[in-house]
């Protein structure tokens, strides 16, 4: 007796498929710390999520926290970027004015109009940044330490551009030259206190501007304005 063929056909069970993972971005620090400070300045700390920042650049948690520790730390990269960014202004107009005078009467001159430009009502937000900056520090020891290496950095820079001036004959240094750099930043942070005042009167802003001159003619211009 024929063998009958069989007629059920052999089914080929498909593999199954392998589910890609998205892809995550490579992490561009630059463009996290940009993305974290526009989160800070729309949502305030207390308000600032780790997801918002995930969602604008792609790249994971996991990654966050390789590169800053935790979002104390990234939180503390962010602000000290600012806080350099925010000094390193007032401190490239001041190249600048350096660059650009031949004497210690021009220097003065210069200094007086730079001291006045500091007044200007678009200056306070810069201040009042670098006022909760600092204030954030408090009670958060690894945030303290990124600060003091941006305002150590800071204080340097400002510190050789005195020298290089005083090695030009444009100013003279009663002081240490940390410690006038130390000062004239004081001074020019401290205008935030008059800024608090609502409305403050021409007189008033005249009044401080003549003042500030006149303490950088003793710390800076000492015997060199004479005659």
């Amino acid at each position: 007796m024929a063998k009958r063929k069989s007629t059920h056909r052999k089914t080929t069970v498909a593999a199954p498929k392998v589910r890609q993972r998205a892809v995550r971005r490579k992490p561009n620090i630059a463009e996290i710390l940009m993305i974290t400070l526009e989160l800070l300045e729309r949502d305030g700390e207390s308000g600032f999520r780790l997801e918002d920042l995930m969602q604008r650049t792609g790249i994971s948690k996991s990654s966050i926290y390789l590169h800053f520790g935790d979002r104390d730390g990234l939180l503390a990269a962010a602000f000290s970027k600012k806080f350099s960014e925010i000094v390193q202004e007032s401190l490239s107009g001041l190249e600048l004015l350096l660059n650009n005078v031949s004497d210690p009467r021009s220097m003065r001159d210069a200094l007086q109009a730079a001291t006045a430009f500091v007044t200007s009502p678009d200056r306070f937000k810069n201040r009042l940044d670098r006022a909760v900056i600092i204030a954030g520090t408090r009670g958060r020891a690894a945030f303290a330490d990124e600060l003091a290496k941006a305002q150590t950095a800071l204080t340097d820079r400002m510190m050789m551009l005195l020298l290089d001036a005083q090695e030009r004959g444009l100013v003279r240094l009663r002081h240490s030259p940390r410690t006038v750099a130390q000062m004239i930043q004081a001074v020019t942070f401290g205008r935030i206190v008059a800024e608090l005042e609502q409305h403050p009167s021409p007189e008033s802003v005249q009044s401080w501007i003549s003042m500030v001159t006149e303490l950088l003619d003793n710390l800076l211009f000492d015997g060199l304005l004479d005659g």
